[in-house]
């Protein structure tokens, strides 16, 4: 196989060489979201008793329709918050203990991708436990 030939497999192999019209990809866009649904612009943070069941907020366009993907995770990872799905665009999300450090706040994070090269990355307000209420 001739030098020449040999990179063009290897480009197609990777994806690299492109077949058709070659439109762009365009990326996908948040337009709201992601945070709890319902909560305020608040500056400083959200506050949420521990064990509160929180309804996410995400709403995103792809300007190609292409499917969408998600993986929504917490920082910090040990945090204990749980998703009901990480891999849907609106899951809940179960409040933890509270964080030994009552002032760090929890993010959320969700990664975004239309498998097509399009991937970016939405963060929530800072999210601040509470004790449960006896």
């Amino acid at each position: 196989m001739s030098r020449s030939r040999s990179f063009m497999f290897a480009l197609l192999a990777l994806g690299l060489g492109s077949v058709g019209c070659g439109a762009p990809n365009h990326q996908p866009v948040i337009t709201a979201g992601p945070r709890p649904l319902g909560s305020p612009s608040t500056p400083g943070g959200l506050k949420f008793e521990e064990g509160t069941v929180i309804q996410l907020q995400l709403e995103v366009t792809d300007a190609d329709n292409d499917e969408i993907f998600f993986r929504w995770t917490q920082n910090p990872s040990n945090a204990g918050g749980v998703f009901s799905d990480p891999s849907i665009a609106t899951p809940t999300w179960t409040a933890p203990a509270p964080l030994e450090n009552p002032n760090q706040p929890i993010y959320l994070y969700v990664e975004v991708e239309d498998h097509n090269g399009g991937v970016l990355l939405g963060q929530s307000p800072p999210l601040f436990i509470l004790p449960k209420q006896q």
